[in-house]
This record gives structure tokens, C-alpha cells and sequence, in this order.
């Protein structure tokens, strides 16, 4: 057929889908990552802890010519089923070995397949399982008049969606709801019908400005930001930071916009006094 790609044969045996005791399953460490490190640990106390098959993809596994078992991929729920004491066995995909070499070159080539989720994609995750801290940014949102985007692609965001997940969980955890809240109907104000394609760079400057000034100046805010474009308030941002180098992007954020805000704010005081 035209179009389709040209396929290489199938390499490799037919793996069998087994339950094996976890007393058989072993670690070859001569290509095994350690697992003595305290991130690594956490993993796998939470993983024993909170426990759900329905979480627990199937072990990759070596059988070796002498009918040895060892672990491809999967250590960390082989150990968290250890730590628990209340399982005895696991799903495990069980593939032929010819020597250690090959199933590290498995090993290699499992890890380089797998790709990260963004953030985007593990916060449409934690909405759909109702966790707070996704519902409430997403109940912000919506107030707002503004939606996550589909992709992380800013070339396919439509007018009023947003990427940055990282900073609007940034925003809850420190500064709160509320100011969330204001700070992405300032924002939806500002920029009514734009694609929000420097909004990530723009927000930290908005969510400390509301932080520091109160979310009664929430509109005030929204009349500062909407007298530049998103692309000058990234210059902003930018020359911000070749001012003071040591300065990551947030913070030049927080002080090209904070800047930006009590210039305006002096100016009602002196409108007002």
C-alpha cells in the first residue's frame, strides 16, 4: 500500500505474560540502576503504601538459560510488593535471555521509548481523577473565561487557552486560591482574544502583583497589564533580567511587572490624595 511505512522484520522471541513469585525475580546490579537513593525510595514507599493493581504494569523479565529470573524494568514495584509483606507474586512479561549484555541493551532501549508526561498531560490526568489541586485551577480557569490547551504546541492554542501548569500550581501553593483566582481575571482582561502564547513567562509577575498589593486591586492589575502586548511585557521580563543576570525568569517576571504595578498604583494614590 502507498504511504505505509516500510517494516523491519520482528526481532526477538515471543515473550510469555506469567505470574512469578517475587522470590524468583532478581536484579542483576551490573546494569541496574541503584535504588538506595532517597528519591528512589520514596518511590517505592509510596508505591507500597498506597498499592493498587490497577496501577501495576506487568514486570519486564529475563529468563536466562539456567531458568534464572531477572528483573528488566520494574525494580521499584518489585521492591514496594517486598516492602508491603501482603503480596507474593506479580504479572511479569518473561522474554528468552542470551547473556546480561542483551538485557541491558533491553534495559537501555525500554527507558529511551519511554517518554515523560508534561506536565499538561499529568494535570488533565489529575482532573479527571478529581484531585483538588487540578479541580481547583481548573474552576479558576473557567471563572476566568480561559481553558488548558489541547497541546503544548503554541502554533495550535486558540485565543484564552494556557499551558503553564506548572506556574498555576506554583500560584495555589503559595499564594492561594484567591489570588489565583484574580490574577487570571486580570489576565483574561488584559488579553481578551489573544492566544496567550507568553502567558507562562507574563504569570509569575501577575500572581506576585496581586500578592502584594491585595486581590481588591485585582482590576487595576488588569488596566496595567492590558496597556502592553504579551510580547512587551516578555521584553519587559527580559530586559529585567540582563539588568541583574543572577535574576531565573520568574523572579525578573515578579520585578518587571511589580515595577509596572506600583508605578500605576502610585499614580492613583497621587490621583487620589
Amino acid at each position: 500500500m502507498s504511504g505505509v511505512a516500510k517494516m523491519q522484520p520482528q526481532a526477538g522471541r515471543r515473550p510469555s505474560l506469567e505470574f512469578r513469585p517475587l522470590g524468583d525475580l532478581m536484579i542483576d546490579d551490573s546494569y541496574q540502576r541503584s535504588i538506595d537513593s532517597g528519591p528512589s525510595q520514596s518511590l517505592v514507599k509510596r508505591i507500597a503504601r498506597a498499592w493498587d493493581w490497577g496501577l501495576c504494569q506487568p514486570l519486564n523479565v529475563a529468563k536466562r538459560d539456567d531458568g534464572a529470573l531477572y528483573v528488566i524494568d520494574g525494580q521499584h514495584r518489585l521492591a514496594a510488593a517486598r516492602l508491603r509483606g501482603d503480596i507474593f507474586d506479580l504479572p511479569c512479561v518473561v522474554v528468552a535471555s542470551r547473556s546480561a549484555d542483551d538485557e541491558a541493551a533491553a534495559f537501555v532501549a525500554l527507558n529511551q521509548q519511554r517518554r515523560p508526561l508534561s506536565k499538561l498531560e499529568l494535570f488533565k490526568a489529575a482532573l479527571a481523577a478529581g484531585e483538588t489541586e487540578a479541580t481547583v485551577i481548573h474552576g479558576a480557569l473557567t471563572q476566568a473565561g480561559l481553558s488548558v490547551a489541547t497541546t503544548t504546541n503554541p502554533d495550535s492554542w486558540k485565543p484564552g487557552q494556557v499551558s503553564n501548569i506548572g506556574g498555576l500550581e506554583y500560584c495555589v501553593r503559595q499564594y492561594g486560591e484567591k489570588i489565583l483566582r484574580t490574577s487570571l481575571l486580570a489576565a483574561s482582561v488584559a488579553f481578551h482574544g489573544q492566544v496567550l502564547r507568553y502567558f507562562g513567562t507574563i504569570f509569575p509577575g501577575i500572581a506576585a502583583g496581586v500578592s502584594v498589593h491585595g486581590v481588591a486591586q485585582g482590576d487595576l492589575i488588569g488596566m496595567v497589564l492590558g496597556s502592553c502586548d504579551q510580547s512587551e511585557w516578555r521584553d519587559a521580563i527580559n530586559r529585567a533580567k540582563a539588568e541583574q543576570p543572577n535574576l531565573n525568569m520568574r523572579d525578573a517576571a515578579v520585578l518587571a511587572i511589580g515595577r509596572a504595578i506600583a508605578e500605576a498604583m502610585g499614580g492613583e494614590e497621587h490621583r487620589h490624595g
